[in-house]
């Protein structure tokens, strides 16, 4: 049992270390008119799913490549989470606000809905891409049975955060607090996850 809750519990907090920054870009979305919330959603999961996949396939890897070598590849996270740290000092604002004026563009030139869809689906892509780096070391350390439960985690996480975003919109404090802190604790997990693949 507790490997099965140590399996969600890390599938949880490495979702939302790593998709702080979307739920920025949700919150854009959801407080466009120009998108559905039915179209929001589902380019969301395109989008995050797209990511996800490509990283799975990394879990193949592990039948031909030294279990130590795959141990090795921790120190990616660590370094993706130091240079986020390193960013953190000059950085005014979280990634997501720099993708604003490409989500209205978008929107203003979307004339058909799957125009929308797709949208999403691409600016979640590209807000997500440094996600690779930390997803294909987890579960390619990662038993099938644990990544089976960390694979249907982030498909939950991926509804949550439609619905935390959808309700953030809600909630200017709640906003606040989280962009003012989020991209601070971020780097931090990386590094913390990075230090678990290495030594586990």
């Amino acid at each position: 049992m507790e490997p099965v809750l140590l399996a969600i519990a890390l599938g949880i907090v490495v979702f939302t270390a790593t998709n702080v920054d979307d739920l920025f870009v949700l919150v854009m979305f959801f407080s466009n008119p120009s998108f559905s919330t039915k179209q929001v959603v589902i380019g969301q999961y395109i989008g995050v799913s797209l990511l996800i996949t490509i990283s799975a396939f990394s879990y193949f890897a592990a039948f031909i490549v030294p279990s130590a070598w795959i141990r090795l590849i921790g120190i990616f996270p660590i370094i993706i989470g130091i240079r986020n740290l390193a960013k953190a000092k000059t950085r005014k604002m979280p990634i997501a606000y720099k993708l604003e004026s490409t989500v209205e563009y978008q929107a203003k030139i979307a004339r058909h809905p799957n125009h929308n869809i797709l949208s999403v689906a691409t600016v979640s892509m590209a807000n997500g891409g440094d996600n690779i780096g930390v997803y294909v070391p987890l579960f390619a350390s990662s038993s099938l049975y644990q990544l089976f439960v960390i694979l249907t985690v982030f498909l939950v996480m991926i509804g949550v955060w439609c619905i935390a975003a959808y309700c953030l919109l809600r909630n200017k404090i709640a906003g606040e607090q989280i962009r003012k802190y989020g991209h601070i604790l971020f780097p931090f997990v990386l590094i913390g996850l990075g230090l678990f693949i290495l030594l586990r």
